[in-house]
């Protein structure tokens, strides 16, 4: 931690209280503190004296961690994964959609839960291969309630997220190859609808998914290795678009999600 975090001298690219270039990204937040992310691996900050430390970790384990990724050309997206019987398995989703809760709910049932929100994906021999993070998962109170969670598992997430935070063991590897990536999406529909992308299709639909995607604004070498990685995804894993009734029950939708891998893996 240091007295003063320098900004950006040459930014390729800025927005209201970030500059970034390709090894460097500089936050500042009011209230909590200043960041700097340096050549994927060196952090330095300035917090401020009353920062709420949640808030402080929140953003060092958020845009500060995406930045660093992005940093080490490692592509990360807005998902959870976990691993089904031998399956790696990444669910994306808008927020709310309820990425989080399915992958709590395949946990309980004995999945090895790899990651929560932020997913990185590397390449193993060409192919895709999630990465495990060893981070708390966060769930919403109504959605723990739903699925039973003893309250002992469960602790206050940051001050006005409405959110807890659940413990959980972490996953014993340290990474899986990645098979199948659902999107779940909300629909006027009576039951989980399952459909196929086209290559193209699925194409775009992660690009939409990556962290942060505005911040490739700045890092062109970046965003040219995330598009080649994007083209390897989607030739090698099973891309499934899943739209949902918007009251279905978290094991319900679990259920579904289920039957589908069963039918894939036979």
């Amino acid at each position: 931690m240091l007295d003063s975090v320098p900004l950006i001298e040459y930014p390729l690219y800025r927005d209201n209280n970030w500059q970034v270039s390709n090894s460097e990204f500089a936050l500042q937040v009011e209230g909590v503190g200043d960041f700097l992310a340096q050549n994927g691996r060196l952090v330095t900050c300035k917090i401020m004296p009353d920062a709420d430390p949640g808030w402080v970790q929140l953003y060092l384990n958020g845009q500060v961690l995406v930045a660093l990724l992005h940093q080490r050309k490692i592509i990360n997206f807005h998902a959870s994964s976990f691993i089904y019987d031998n399956m790696g398995v990444m669910i994306l989703g808008a927020t709310g959609s309820g990425k989080t809760s399915l992958t709590v709910a395949f946990a309980l049932k004995g999945s090895a839960l790899l990651t929560d929100d932020l997913t990185p994906v590397i390449f193993n021999d060409d192919s895709p291969a999630l990465l495990s993070l060893d981070r708390r998962v966060k769930i919403r109170a109504e959605a723990a309630e739903q699925l039973g969670i003893d309250a002992g598992r469960l602790t206050e997430a940051e001050k006005g997220t409405g959110k807890k935070y659940l413990t959980t063991e972490p996953a014993a590897e340290h990474s899986h190859t990645l098979d199948v990536i659902f999107r779940i999406g909300v629909g006027d529909v009576e039951r989980p609808r399952f459909s196929e992308p086209t290559p193209s299709e699925g194409f775009s639909l992660l690009r939409s998914e990556i962290c942060s995607w505005e911040m490739l604004a700045g890092m062109p070498a970046t965003e040219e290795a995330y598009l080649q990685q994007l083209v390897r995804i989607v030739e090698k894993v099973r891309i499934i678009d899943v739209v949902r009734p918007p009251e279905i029950s978290i094991s319900d939708l679990c259920s579904a999600v289920e039957g589908y891998l069963n039918s894939l893996a036979g």
